[in-house]
């Protein structure tokens, strides 16, 4: 799978996720690249005080409410992600 078209689908399904928790449409995101050990690991995403990071060796995405406690964990296998990406394209 191409990195660029792939990192486009995680941004939509977070932004479709931050939307449900009530966030506005078209809301910026503000990204960040996290770095461990000198490698590349995930992606942190805000916006509104809410909070994804994609962690790329787990195959998840956490979503966090304003307080940092989790609302959501999605696996990247899953087939709620798959079905995801489908409805997004």
């Amino acid at each position: 799978m191409d990195y660029v078209p792939f990192l486009e689908q995680i941004r939509s399904l977070i932004c479709q996720v931050f939307a449900e928790f009530g966030v506005p449409p078209g809301r910026k995101l503000r990204e960040a690249v996290l770095i461990r050990d000198g490698y590349f690991c995930g992606r942190r995403f805000e916006a509104d005080g809410f909070q994804a990071v994609w962690f790329s060796e787990e195959h998840q995405i956490k979503f966090y409410d304003r307080a940092g406690a989790v609302l959501r964990v999605i696996a990247l296998t899953d087939q709620q992600f798959t079905s995801s990406l489908r409805n997004a394209a």
